[in-house]
């Protein structure tokens, strides 16, 4: 019985140091998946906070964008207005400037005429 005790007791300390191994083995393997997990949720944490300064930045071009569109928009129809409003104006101009070219006509063949008068009431006066 001796010699089974003494198997009995080296049996126990190898399963002994075999279980101080595995739980060793295990505690690292622990250590190794807390770290891991860790670090993914480091990442997410990065991956989210990145994802909403995108957004953000993506928000603000955005704005940036349709307030620059608007901006176009309303530049178009003050010059739409502009040229409409210079047309108008050079038509009126040039309506104006035929009608002070034919009064000036008429006053040029008036003049003509009186001078004409003049010239032959001088003849008959002489």
């Amino acid at each position: 019985m001796g010699e089974d005790t003494m198997e009995f007791e080296a049996a126990r300390k190898e399963f002994s140091a075999e279980r101080e191994a595995f739980n060793a083995e295990k505690k690292g393997l622990l250590w190794r998946v807390a770290d891991g997990e860790e670090k993914l949720a480091k990442e997410k944490q990065y991956n989210s906070d990145r994802q909403k300064e995108w957004e953000q930045a993506c928000e603000r071009t955005n704005r940036e964008l349709k307030a620059a569109c608007d901006e176009i928009v309303r530049l178009k129809g003050e010059k739409a207005k502009e040229s409409d409003e210079h047309e108008r104006a050079v038509a009126i101009y040039q309506k104006r400037e035929t009608e002070y070219e034919h009064r000036l006509a008429n006053l040029e063949k008036v003049v003509v005429e009186k001078t004409a008068e003049s010239k032959a009431s001088e003849i008959l006066a002489e």
